[in-house]
């Protein structure tokens, strides 16, 4: 072995050691932070509800007890409540946010192992440790002790294990963050698109190889959500047929739950309508449709231009689709486009809650390096983000007096200027990264 091979293969261990070190002593950090502050309204209601799950069961559940969410952290909850009654004397605090704690800690990995194959061993450490060390997801995982980035973990493995051809393992992550929280439903059209890749690139389009990736996937996430949900129905289940369409009266049902609870356009959120019309009723009348309306339209219109825009490159990819660098160019793009996807449904989306940002953050740390000016809008999105937790935690602890009225007429606007600003810029340069290639 010569001296040039046995000296990258020291630096390569090295990097592996010290990021390995410096995520251990970030994850000490976290769990000791996980003790100070919290909020109690969010903290004491997964206590509440792993309790009830252990008293009522899976199956009365919901009849029993006030639940927007879907059953897929419920699961958490129920082993976090047994080990909390097994061992009462572990501080609640750790035990409770320890799961969003080790998904940051799992996310900090996907970024470092999905920026390896396109990206220096320097970068995609970096990167992996901005995320973890990020005062917003501190805020939200150690401090606030919301579950956002458990939510994220999936939908960021998801998206790498399509990009990499795993597809049944795409299906079932794509489908177990969906049980989580279902504004997932927004990206399953781009992992689809990421599947049917071969049908635009491959000189025999219309051949029954190139759909199985997407059959794979839509069996694997289809299985998984019945699976997810059958200990919520156990005595619904009358007849076979039961254990087929059962689980997704229970989905549409909990979806409901989740989308209808709160009917508002902003939730504290610095985003478009927080920006002036915060905590406006969603269904008022502007020019002849309601503002939710408004919010599906803008961000439909967003996420047509991205998916055109993907379109158009895959059509160049068929031309130089054996170019790595075409290949990395196309990966970055996804990322890229996740990103814009997550950030436009919190901007323009009614009902949104200031910490559901939290996904667009974990995928623009991965483009975060892709330009100069990235690096400062990250900067910037997470101090706005880490500012909108505070205001918001501010709010609701003081029974909204906390934020005086003419602070709070300044801050909100400029905050969600900002937002906006950046959004503009990423959404900008992925439409040049896009359409500067000749098709």
């Amino acid at each position: 072995m010569s001296s040039e091979v046995i000296k990258k293969s020291n630096i390569k261990n090295n990097v592996y050691f010290r990021l390995s070190l410096i995520l251990f002593v970030g994850l000490i950090l976290r769990i000791y932070l996980s003790t100070l502050v919290s909020f109690e309204g969010d903290f004491y209601t997964w206590i509440g509800w792993g309790n009830a799950l252990i008293k009522d069961g899976f199956t009365h559940f919901y009849a029993r007890n006030w639940c927007d969410y879907m059953p897929g952290y419920l699961y958490v909850l129920r082993f976090l409540s047994e080990v909390h009654q097994e061992f009462p004397g572990l501080s609640p605090y750790i035990l409770f946010k320890l799961p969003a704690n080790l998904a940051d800690l799992g996310i900090s990995v996907l970024i470092f192992l999905a920026l390896r194959p396109i990206s220096s061993l320097r970068i995609a450490m970096i990167s992996s440790v901005i995320y973890f060390f990020n005062p917003a997801t501190l805020s939200n995982s150690t401090i606030w002790g919301q579950v956002d980035s458990f939510h994220a973990f999936p939908i960021l493995l998801a998206i790498m294990l399509c990009l990499r051809k795993k597809y049944i393992l795409t299906g079932l992550f794509a489908a177990l963050a969906f049980m989580i929280k279902p504004q997932t439903i927004v990206l399953f059209p781009i992992i689809g698109f990421i599947a049917i890749t071969p049908f635009f690139i491959s000189r025999n389009r219309w051949s029954i190889t190139n759909f199985v990736p997407g059959t794979k996937i839509i069996i694997a996430a289809f299985l998984t959500c019945v699976l997810l949900t059958l200990p919520f129905i156990w005595e619904r289940l009358d007849s076979f047929l039961y254990i087929f369409t059962e689980p997704f009266v229970l989905i549409i049902e909990r979806f409901n739950a989740a989308y209808g609870q709160y009917e508002y356009t902003s939730l504290n959120a610095f985003n478009f309508w927080g920006s002036f019309t915060m905590w406006w009723s969603d269904n008022d009348i502007f020019w002849g449709l309601k503002l939710k309306t408004w919010g599906t339209i803008i961000f439909a219109s967003f996420y047509f231009l991205i998916f055109i825009s993907l379109f158009r490159f895959n059509l160049f990819m068929k031309k130089n689709y054996m170019l790595k660098r075409i290949y990395t160019e196309y990966q970055y793009l996804i990322y890229q486009a996740v990103t814009l996807i997550l950030f436009s449904l919190y901007l323009f989306v009614t009902r949104a809650h200031e910490r559901h940002l939290l996904p667009s953050i974990v995928f623009f740390t991965v483009i975060i390096f892709r330009s100069w000016i990235f690096p400062y809008l990250y900067a910037i999105v997470s101090g706005v983000y880490v500012c909108n937790m505070i205001y918001s935690y501010i709010q609701l602890t003081t029974s909204y007096n906390g934020v005086p009225d003419n602070i709070e007429r300044i801050l909100v606007p400029t905050m969600s200027i900002l937002y906006m600003i950046s959004f503009f810029i990423v959404f900008i340069n992925f439409l040049k990264h896009t359409f500067r290639q000749r098709i």
